[in-house]
């Protein structure tokens, strides 16, 4: 219990390091100094760096998926407008109380580009964390639910983004999401 414990104390820490300050600083000893642990615990859970991301990734892809289920299952009636403010709420969300681990999701993303083990672990990961939107179109009667549900990913992670780099005052998730739903859905 104790080593599972310091495990998630230190993913915990990486998240915060991929997060504040970059994939670049991401080390076993900045996630060590950042967790408070001693120098090598890191190590003694992750060797590689490679299973340092993999791990990050793993826990950011179960912290997304939780947050999504839940807020999916609040949506009731299924229709273009509740999906919109569901939408809408999962992106305040992830520019708020989840923005270091939103930047370090991001900051994953971009190492893919160069990494193709990385990559291949985010489409593993990106199946079980989508479900949830895609349970909702199809219950909103979506004819197309596979084109949609990338479609709704691109933008929602595109605003996201967009809003992390280059923050808005007048951003509004919801209604971007109630335009694009109603072209989608029937």
């Amino acid at each position: 219990m104790v080593e599972q414990n310091r495990r998630g104390q230190v993913l915990d820490a990486a998240i915060t390091v991929l997060g504040t300050q970059g994939s670049r600083r991401l080390t076993h000893r900045a996630v060590d100094t950042e967790a408070g642990v001693a120098i090598g615990t890191t190590s003694n859970h992750f060797r590689t760096r490679g299973a340092l991301v993999a791990g990050v990734l793993a826990e950011v892809a179960g912290r997304e998926q939780a947050v999504a289920a839940r807020f999916a299952a609040a949506l009731q009636p299924i229709d273009p407008d509740a999906l919109a403010a569901g939408l809408a709420k999962f992106a305040w969300h992830q520019l708020g109380p989840a923005r270091v681990q939103t930047l370090a999701r991001h900051a994953l993303f971009l190492e893919a580009a160069w990494d193709t083990e990385l990559r291949r672990q985010l489409n593993a990961a990106s199946g079980p964390v989508t479900a949830p939107l895609r349970d909702l179109l199809i219950a909103a009667g979506s004819r197309d639910w596979r084109t949609h549900l990338r479609v709704l990913l691109d933008q929602l992670d595109g605003m996201v983004l967009h809003q992390l780099s280059n923050p808005d005052p007048d951003f509004d998730p919801e209604e971007s999401f109630r335009l694009l739903l109603r072209g989608l859905l029937p």
